[in-house]
């Protein structure tokens, strides 16, 4: 889009005055270009209005962009002028990410396997319970309260650490989160009380459990919304599949080497991350280091590999000219306090709400398919614990597959719709989202796939009850892990659309509900099952989760009205925020020169 510049010079239009005390100060309404926030798409503002962001990533938030300057009237007199400049390039110029396909590529990896760990902790910890309650000498219902905390502190860290990795910085994030999961898992691993464990689980639960609201967070950071969708889904995997897999590695380490290495082997695999992570990850935070060009000032903002690359173009004479490919993060950004009303604030937003309570309704069902099948398996075929921990494996597989493979059908789709409306597709600067239908868009990816996941569901427990061949239940939990993982890689990749500007602080909201349900599915599911019977049990569950869909439905009518109405608030608080900030420097400005006369 093309801005012409406005002429300035008399009072007919070429001047803005600010009402108040401040009305005889002009103030320059030449036109410049920012990002709305939502992709490279232009936002005609006054070129005076002063630039309060502190980075060049600050020109894509729509939370931290000057929107205009307050309308006044006054004769035009002849006074200071205050002149504004931007800090850092502008970033409409420059691709939306700076990171390589093969970075990108990398950093996908490490916040997939980062993402592991918390479903991971919480399910390799079911074979060991039967030894512990041995152990302590406790009855099964106290050892459950070990259970029970872990999936308490799962939905309430993310609330802290999410925001904190939004404001702070996804690297400190990260660092902080492992080292406290590492110490918990050496306590866990030495511990000789239930006390003890009762609290180290605490511990590792708040350490663990920010990583999956981090990682949506990073990949908000390096991926366009054209390209979102494979992105987010091998993550998405990574929490599918590790409680497939975490009672098959639990039950071999406890088998043939004792319950205490099962936290033993937490610790290698963590603090072998950890190491990694700090000589490799590079910081993604836009408010940090923009597009990833930037280079951050604080050292321990920097990897090793960045210090240590740093270090020797300064040594260097030469390297000097290099200069211009990475620039000098233009600011410090301190470490604050998180605060976790950031993230239950999300919930009052509806179209969030409704997203988040659909994914919440999946995870309950899923948990309760996750925690009936060692009761049902076990009795129903006479299986041992490693028979009934392999039965798991088609559910991983799928989930596996579903996220991947379904993460390129979003980004598909996400383009057919863009070519069908005119709108382009820019995989490097990103696309302007603001009269786009995200919505529409994502939701037509989970309908067909929920609606197969819900006709597998409902006669899940028919077959057990039926006591059919092994091979029927477990093609069903195929179907049904596929499905359900593709679903949710969808409802997740749309909350980060809406919300590209606090994505950790989203998924927090969004793993809160989560947990919150699936901490409910796992104490309940027991009651239901004996109550209502194998059959009615999953076909109720399955009939609130078609009925559920409705709530999409809503979201799909309505959510791009909410979202720009959200937008509409956001600038109009803005717009206030940067009238004030422009009469305090008026009057700072006039307070100089009445000091100096």
């Amino acid at each position: 889009m093309e801005l012409q510049q406005m002429p300035e010079g008399s009072r007919d239009g070429n001047t803005l005055t600010l009402p108040g005390p401040f009305e005889h100060v002009p103030v320059d309404h030449s036109l410049r270009r920012v990002d709305s926030g939502y992709g490279p798409g232009l936002t005609e503002v006054p070129a005076a209005a002063p630039a309060t962001h502190a980075s060049p990533s600050d020109a894509n938030n729509v939370h931290n962009q000057p929107e205009a300057v307050v309308e006044g009237s006054g004769p035009p007199v002849t006074e200071p002028h205050i002149e504004t400049t931007q800090t850092g390039p502008d970033d409409s110029q420059q691709s939306f990410s700076a990171f390589s396909k093969y970075e990108k590529l990398f950093i996908v990896v490490m916040v997939t396997l980062a993402s592991f760990f918390s479903p991971l902790s919480g399910q390799i910890y079911y074979p060991v319970m039967p030894t512990l309650v041995r152990n302590y000498h406790l009855t099964p219902e106290l050892i459950n309260l070990s259970v029970t905390t872990y999936m308490i502190f799962q939905g309430l860290a993310p609330s802290f650490m999410g925001t904190f990795a939004d404001t702070g910085g996804r690297r400190p994030a990260y660092i902080i989160a492992f080292a406290v999961y590492t110490a918990a898992n050496i306590g866990l691993a030495l511990q000789n009380s239930f006390a003890a464990l009762l609290v180290l689980r605490c511990l590792q639960s708040a350490g663990s459990s920010g990583t999956v609201a981090f990682g949506y967070g990073v990949i908000a950071n390096i991926a366009t919304t054209a390209e979102r969708g494979k992105y987010i889904g091998p993550m998405a995997a990574g929490v599918m599949v590790a409680p497939a897999l975490g009672p098959v590695i639990g039950g071999l380490l406890a088998k043939f080497l004792g319950w205490r290495s099962v936290f033993w082997f937490l610790v290698i695999v963590s603090g072998g991350y950890l190491v990694f992570y700090v000589l490799s990850m590079p910081e993604t935070a836009r408010k940090i280091v923009g597009n990833g060009r930037a280079v951050p000032n604080e050292w321990w903002r920097r990897s090793v590999i960045q210090w240590w690359s740093k270090r020797q173009a300064q040594s260097d004479e030469e390297g000097q000219s290099a200069e211009g490919s990475q620039q000098q993060s233009p600011h410090t950004k301190r470490l604050r306090f998180p605060n976790p009303l950031r993230s239950f604030a999300i919930l009052l937003e509806w179209d969030a709400l409704i997203i988040i309570s659909y994914v919440g309704i999946v995870m309950f069902s899923n948990i309760a398919l996750l925690t009936s099948t060692p009761n049902i398996f076990g009795p129903l075929y006479g299986f041992n614990e490693l028979q009934i921990g392999l039965c798991f494996l088609p559910l991983g597989v799928s989930s596996c597959l579903g996220a991947v493979l379904y993460g390129k059908v979003i980004d598909y789709n996400y383009k057919r719709i863009a070519q069908k409306l005119g709108a382009p597709v820019d995989r490097k600067k990103g696309d302007d989202l603001r009269n786009f239908p995200i919505e529409r868009t994502r939701l037509q990816t989970v309908f067909p796939a929920m609606a197969i996941g819900v006709a597998a569901f409902i006669p899940y427990g028919w077959v057990l009850q039926q006591r059919v061949h092994l091979a029927a239940p477990l093609v069903l939990q195929f179907i049904i892990g596929f499905c359900f993982v593709a679903s949710l890689n969808c409802l997740n990749t749309l909350l980060v659309d809406l919300f590209p500007d606090k994505p950790a602080t989203a998924a927090s909201a969004c793993n809160f509900v989560r947990c919150c349900l699936s901490a409910v599915g796992a104490a309940v599911i027991s009651q239901m099952l004996s109550g209502m019977g194998w059959g009615w049990c999953f076909v109720f569950l399955g009939l609130v989760m078609g009925v559920g869909m409705g709530l999409l439905w809503v979201e799909n009518v309505y959510g791009m009205g909410w979202r720009e109405k959200r937008l509409l608030k956001i600038e109009r608080k803005k717009m206030e925020k940067e009238a004030r900030a422009a009469e305090i420097q008026v009057e700072e400005k006039a307070d100089a020169v009445v000091t100096r006369n």
